[in-house]
């Protein structure tokens, strides 16, 4: 009897996407979407960042400093954001709890009011280690328009299906090819590496789709909590 030949398989350079729901959010989403709505249209409030470059149609973006503001609704986002974030850097990394108390998480914080036909063309966020999205208002199910409103994190292996045959275009998870597409819920978070490639389809509800957004980048305790900075080769500070 012939003996099947071993074989030893290493899911190289894989990417991690956590996802998660906060249970019992309805109340809160509720008033979150009362609160973003009012803001977007309210003069007295000054903007602290601009908008971002990346190409946005029908796209409200706020500025990044959403988890600052006092609002109870928001400080309880925020501390359900950015805890779970610590225990997937903690899971992932294997830190002790101890190495955790000496670490700190700073970020970014801002949301989206998506309208009929918007979208947000394909980016990532370069200086940071995590970024997440949180499911407000995932707006109106439209069935037949597909990838509806749908957050699609792209494959970050840029050659990788250059030629595809039957030797490769089945492959099993997590080996295959193309993007992956998260369809909105309301209470859902999604984790992910910044360095993912990601965008939102285009979506055609009526009602808003509304979501939050943050970037965290971590230093140890007693570092500066200074924001990172692109350096780019062949320039000058």
């Amino acid at each position: 009897m012939a003996l099947e030949p071993s074989i030893n398989i290493t899911a190289a350079f894989a990417s991690p996407i956590i996802q998660t729901r906060m249970p019992d959010c309805d109340a809160l989403n509720t008033r979150l979407r009362e609160l973003f709505l009012r803001w977007e249209t309210d003069s007295s409030r000054k903007r602290s960042s601009v908008p971002t470059p990346v190409v946005k149609v029908e796209v409200y973006e706020s500025d990044f400093s959403l988890f600052q503001n006092p609002e109870p609704e928001i400080q309880a986002l925020a501390k359900f954001c950015l805890q779970y974030t610590g225990y997937v850097i903690q899971q992932l990394n294997g830190y002790t709890a101890e190495e955790m108390r000496e670490l700190r998480l700073y970020h970014h914080s801002w949301y989206h009011l998506t309208r009929q036909a918007g979208y947000t063309a394909q980016h990532n966020h370069p200086m940071a280690s995590w970024s997440g999205v949180y499911c407000v208002d995932p707006g109106d199910p439209v069935p037949d328009k597909f990838n509806n409103g749908t957050l699609r994190m792209l494959d970050s292996r840029t050659t990788a299906s250059m030629y595809l045959d039957a030797g490769n275009a089945h492959w099993r998870t997590p080996f295959g090819f193309g993007e992956l597409a998260y369809p909105s819920q309301a209470g859902q978070l999604i984790l992910f590496p910044s360095y993912l490639m990601h965008e939102v389809a285009p979506y055609y509800g009526q009602r808003e789709r509304i979501t939050v957004a943050f970037n965290v980048w971590v230093r140890a305790a007693g570092e500066p909590a200074s924001e990172p900075v692109l350096h780019l080769r062949g320039t000058t500070a």
